[in-house]
């Protein structure tokens, strides 16, 4: 691996990069596909090696790009300047960012094992934050770049038995806020993607039966919707009619009210 005091030689004749985390199924691969459709070399991460160098062999195949794999726990406390490190053998600063990696846990706070607890603080705070401080600086020398972080509409209320799930992207939603207006005329682009329930394994690995009462939007739609915004649309984006409706009822409805029906609605859907 390089040195990351000896910085990479930028290259003008190359395919602009993003950097995906996340990026072996669901939203994230959703990502890559369409950025590759879109001439976009690809660094994938993700701890799943199998479906990853697949994906990366898959878009190189198809599009004629150049698409890396790396195999990454992105739990670790050092897996962010790994990260860094690793894009840096390709460019000194990617175009692109998208922090998408992250899990959801279904339950009370207190049932949930501490260690899953911690990972998912270090996935989806640490990490994000110890990523976008080593990326920025280079987007915004360079006057260009675009980082998404990859939210939720829970990230806009208080979700009981998703508790620690929806405040980290609560936390995501307000810091993307934050950083978009700092680097307001810097040229770098930050977004808040808010998707809703998606069709992805999201659910089954948090342990969670949706309701159904309403059809699921797609990852491409997700993905298609995000680029779209893209740098118009302002920091926060919420996609489709679920990032609507919650929308409108966070404005016309008391919030202990609706933080009580959310709570009665996710435990009547597992039973």
């Amino acid at each position: 691996m390089p040195n990351p005091d000896h910085p990479a030689v930028e290259r003008t004749d190359m395919n602009p990069l993003a950097v995906v985390t996340g990026a072996s199924r669901g939203i994230g691969a959703a990502y890559a596909r369409v950025l590759a459709n879109r001439g976009y070399d690809l660094l994938l991460v993700s701890r799943d090696e199998t479906r990853l160098t697949r994906l990366a062999r898959e878009l190189e195949a198809n599009h004629g790009i150049q698409a890396h794999a790396f195999i990454a726990d992105l739990s670790g406390p050092d897996a962010a300047h790994q990260l860094f490190v690793e894009s840096r053998q390709y460019r000194q600063t990617p175009d692109m960012l998208i922090n998408n990696a992250g899990f959801g846990l279904y339950g009370e706070f207190v049932s949930h094992p501490l260690p899953r607890i911690q990972e998912m603080l270090h996935v989806h705070v640490r990490t994000v934050v110890e990523s976008i401080r080593l990326f920025l600086p280079g987007m915004i020398e360079r006057r260009s770049g675009t980082i998404i972080n990859v939210a939720s509409i829970a990230g806009l209320l208080p979700i009981p038995h998703f508790a620690e799930y929806a405040a980290t992207k609560a936390f995501l939603v307000s810091f993307s806020e934050a950083l978009a207006e700092e680097t307001r005329d810097t040229g770098v682009v930050i977004q808040a993607c808010c998707p809703g329930q998606t069709e992805t394994d999201f659910h089954s690995t948090a342990g969670y039966r949706p309701p159904g009462l309403l059809p699921m939007q797609t990852a491409d739609q997700v993905v298609h919707a995000s680029l779209a915004a893209l740098p118009n649309k302002g920091p926060v984006v919420t996609i489709g009619w679920q990032g609507k409706l919650t929308a409108l009822v966070m404005k016309w409805l008391p919030r202990m009210f609706l933080i009580r029906t959310v709570s009665r609605v996710i435990r009547t859907a597992t039973r």
